[in-house]
């Protein structure tokens, strides 16, 4: 039987999700919790990886159960077990051709940067942005660029990857009070890829980059001429698309 989960996390104290030895993740954390339940090693097959101090609201994992649960009983199996800073939010029996990677048609991050005053309570799950002469406008124009298929090969880390178009549906700017959430959705995003743009962006707000700097950068295909990439901390991956 197949389980469709859709989860929630606080990064801070994960480095990532994809198990990584003896490091501290969320996949290993949710693989320890089926393996009681399962009684045997069960394997976690996510929408995709998120970095080290990245939160999710909406992250989607599948794994396959020779138990028959219902879904409601399987969630609440596995979220007695969890520790507390992860939280199952929904559990879907679906059918086996359906693949939490694989089956994706779109994805919805949101970043949230604070131009206000700072607080330590909340250090971890926003980026307090250092400086105050910035131009927001011109950073909401930056962002529009890149609206629409594009080759994304300067605003990844990973560059061994042979295919890196992508297409961006949408970037739009919530303001509330002094917090700006930056919500992007695409068919799909490469390593770091959301916090090099959010961190370029920025800087052309700041005009330390021009807005044709920004369209040249994305004719280049080279990591090297985007240099800037966003706290980690401000990351959090909202909702996973599905047919």
């Amino acid at each position: 039987m197949r389980y469709k989960c859709t989860v929630s996390y606080d990064g801070t104290m994960f480095h990532g999700f994809q198990i990584q030895g003896s490091l501290r993740t969320v996949q290993d954390e949710i693989e320890k919790v089926l393996l009681i339940i399962n009684k045997k090693k069960t394997i976690i097959y996510p929408s995709g990886r998120t970095d080290s101090g990245v939160h999710a609201l909406g992250q989607v994992f599948h794994f396959d159960s020779d138990i028959e649960m219902k879904e409601e009983n399987m969630r609440n199996a596995i979220n007695s077990r969890l520790p507390r800073d992860i939280y199952i939010k929904k559990v879907e029996i679906v059918d086996e051709n359906f693949h939490a990677r694989f089956s994706v048609t779109k994805k919805e991050y949101h970043y949230l940067i604070d131009f206000g005053e700072y607080d330590p309570l909340k250090k971890n799950y926003r980026y307090y942005y250092p400086y105050k002469k910035i131009d927001l406008d011109l950073v909401y124009q930056a962002s529009q660029i890149f609206v629409g298929e594009h080759d994304f090969r300067s605003f990844t880390k990973n560059q061994k990857l042979s295919n890196t178009i992508r297409t961006i549906y949408s970037i739009d700017f919530e303001w509330n009070s002094s917090l700006l959430t930056i919500k992007i959705v695409g068919n799909g995003f490469m390593h770091n890829m959301v916090r090099i743009l959010v961190a370029m962006w920025l800087e052309c707000g700041r005009n330390k980059y021009s807005l044709e700097d920004l369209k040249s950068i994305l004719g280049e295909k080279n990591r090297r001429f985007a240099p800037k990439t966003a706290p980690s901390n401000g990351l959090y991956l909202f909702k996973v698309y599905y047919d």
